[in-house]
């Protein structure tokens, strides 16, 4: 068995099982990804066209007249402020771990400070050549900092405040964490309008303007787009890199040499696992789902049920299961499945595609996306249709099948978005999307045998 350095920050619900090698890593990129943000920030807010929503704040009531605090230092006291926020928001369910937020709060401080010194230069005039310069550094700073914040998400490690705070009132509020984020943004801009007024008697435009509102658009395509392209990055933080299967590898292989493989990604209640079944018996071909949970299990030297409760549901919004009771629904909450988990899935997952097989859900699409002979299914149903057939596998009345399947759909969405950057019912991702309302099981099932014998006879 393994030996693995355990680390549970609860900020995100999240446990994680690195080994030594691997956490040692993982925390050196974090720092460098902390430097990236910091840097990329200060190289907008040098612009004089406002800087990220977040930081906008604290730069505001540093550029005060008289007062001592650096730019750092009231980012850092920023961070405490959402650690006591958190605090208050959680309350029984805060966890000491989430102190570890206030060092790294005093580490990103600390780059801030530096990274502002190292860009003192950077500024301009009103001239047209200043102003176009002004725009370009803009979006080089916006640039790196969506750079640093994928490279932060794809260590996996420990959180900023600020995402944590936002985590855990989306988690509270039972919202998705990127329409909770949304209104931070637009309560930190209003906060630093309200500094700008108060201490400055007018709107300073230089520290909260086009460059505040572009920031807040532009670096989450940044970080969705670094997101596709930095999957390698798992492969550095891998202890033992020679065990990383890189999916290129199917690349030097004949096209007409490699097995039939069929992902399926399902919304709940749409049938999606009885659709896979019954076409893998059809193909005579392996079925793969619940079997990976299990050998990602031995694989780690961990129970099933650990893997099996952090299947699917991630900490952005820090999704409960839903558990019935005689006197209704009680709920429990979910931990979040770490990067650990996910890795030694997508190298059980390619180890099944070498032979025929179906495989159901766990990004599988994305894992095999270099895989030329892959045909990617996507099961889909009306909602109607998905309580009907929920309600008849289960226990659950109509009003609770309902939000169950709300709830899970939203985590696999989140879960798809946080492991590959993509939105998970994109049909661009898929060859074959079906409506299982509307067709029915057997159908689907006759609809994908025959896509397969055009698709690979092609």
């Amino acid at each position: 068995m393994k030996e693995y350095f355990c680390i549970d920050f609860d900020d995100f619900n999240e446990m994680v099982f690195y080994s030594k090698v691997e956490a040692f890593k993982r925390y050196s990129i974090l720092c460098l990804a902390l430097f990236m943000i910091t840097f990329g920030c200060s190289l907008a807010i040098r612009a004089n066209t406002g800087g990220t929503p977040v930081s906008c704040p604290p730069y505001v009531l540093s550029c005060i007249e008289g007062q001592s605090l650096t730019f750092g230092t009231l980012t850092f006291i920023m961070h405490l402020i959402f650690v006591l926020a958190q605090w208050i928001i959680l309350r029984g369910d805060f966890k000491i771990k989430i102190l570890w937020q206030i060092p790294l709060g005093l580490v990103f401080g600390f780059f801030t400070d530096f990274t502002m010194w190292l860009t003192r230069g950077f500024q301009w005039d009103d001239s047209f050549e200043g102003y176009a310069a002004r725009v370009l550094q803009l979006v080089v700073g916006s640039t790196v900092i969506g750079a640093g914040v994928s490279v932060q998400v794809r260590c996996r490690a420990l959180l900023l405040a600020g995402e944590a705070l936002i985590a855990a009132v989306a988690r509270t509020a039972k919202k998705e964490f990127g329409k909770v984020k949304i209104f931070f943004d637009a309560a930190w801009i209003l906060l630093a309008l309200f500094f700008s007024f108060l201490f400055f008697g007018h709107w300073r435009f230089d520290m909260v303007g086009f460059g505040t509102l572009f920031s807040a658009v532009y670096v989450g395509f940044v970080v969705r787009f670094c997101s596709k392209h930095t999957p390698w990055l798992e492969k550095f933080f891998a202890a033992d890199n020679n065990s990383f299967e890189d999916p290129l590898v199917f690349e030097t292989k004949e096209i007409n040499t490699l097995p039939l493989v069929i992902t399926i990604a399902r919304m709940h209640g749409s049938g999606g696992h009885e659709i896979g079944q019954k076409v893998a018996e059809r193909l005579g071909i392996k079925f793969y789902d619940k079997e990976i949970i299990n050998k990602t299990a031995e694989t780690l030297g961990i129970s099933r049920k650990d893997v099996e409760d952090k299947d699917q549901f991630i900490s952005d919004a820090s999704f409960l299961e839903y558990i019935i009771t005689d006197n209704g629904i009680s709920k429990e909450k979910f931990t979040g499945r770490d990067g650990a988990i996910f890795l030694t899935q997508s190298r059980i997952i390619r180890e099944a595609a070498m032979e025929s097989c179906v495989i159901i859900g766990r990004c599988a699409d994305y894992v095999l996306k270099d895989r030329p002979c892959c045909l990617n299914v996507f099961i889909r149903s009306s909602e109607d249709f998905a309580v009907k057939m929920v309600t008849a596998r289960t226990q659950l009345n109509e009003s609770q099948a309902r939000e169950v399947i709300r709830i899970k759909n939203r985590a696999r969405a989140n879960h798809y978005e946080k492991y590959t950057g993509l939105k998970w019912q994109n049909p661009d991702h898929y060859d074959i999307v079906i409506n299982t309302a509307k067709i029915g099981i057997d159908t689907s099932v006759d609809l994908i045998c025959n896509a397969v014998k055009v698709f690979f006879e092609r």
